[in-house]
This record gives C-alpha cells, structure tokens and sequence, in this order.
C-alpha cells in the first residue's frame, strides 16, 4: 500500500497540484490533503485510483519488501501529464494571453 508521502512526492516531482490530481483521478482535493499529511486513510479504491493516475503519468512506486504497508519512495519513467491537467493548463494559458491582449489594448485606447 502506497502512503501520503509518496503521493505528495509524486505529485510534486511532476509538478502538479492537489486539486489538478483530484481533477485527473477523480478523488477530491480535500481526500487528497488529508492522505498526505496522514490526516486518513482513503478506501481502497480511492488509493487505487490516485495511484493509477500517477501510474499513467510515469510514476512508480517502491515498495519495502518486508513491509508492503510501507513505502520507500518513486521514481518516475517517462513523465506525461494526464490529459485532463494539459488540456486545464492550455485553457488557462489560453485565457492568461487574452487577458493581456485586452489589458494592452485598453492601455493602448486610454494613452
């Protein structure tokens, strides 16, 4: 069983945040935070679906042999940002520069 600390390290090595993972994995930010900072335990399929996500995007989980209940680490091969997250960010992105365009244009009309 993965632990709250390797989902935040995965989660911050692909540079990603709570509510993006929420969004992707379809488990709520709230479900997220508490894990991570050991607040609770989700249900299994709850688990099961952060890590299949992090999974997706290359992340793996090391597992301590002796104790499956504790994890060591990740390591992550081939990171790829799930679809949602790229679409979400372009969006913003997309907005951000038409938030300028009409701030410049403003300007522009007033000077």
């Amino acid at each position: 069983m993965v632990n709250g600390r390797q989902i935040a390290s995965a989660r911050v090595w692909l540079g990603i945040s709570q509510s993006e993972l929420a969004k992707a994995s379809k488990v709520a930010t709230r479900t997220i935070a508490l894990f991570e900072t050991g607040g609770r335990v989700p249900h299994h399929r709850t688990l099961k679906a952060l890590v299949d996500c992090l999974e997706a995007m290359g992340v793996e989980f090391l597992m301590d042999d002796d104790d499956a209940a504790v994890g060591v680490g990740i390591r992550v091969r081939r990171p790829q940002l799930h679809p949602s997250i790229s679409s979400a960010r372009e969006e913003k992105t997309e907005e951000g520069g038409l938030a300028k365009i009409r701030k410049r244009k403003s300007a522009e009309e007033e000077g």
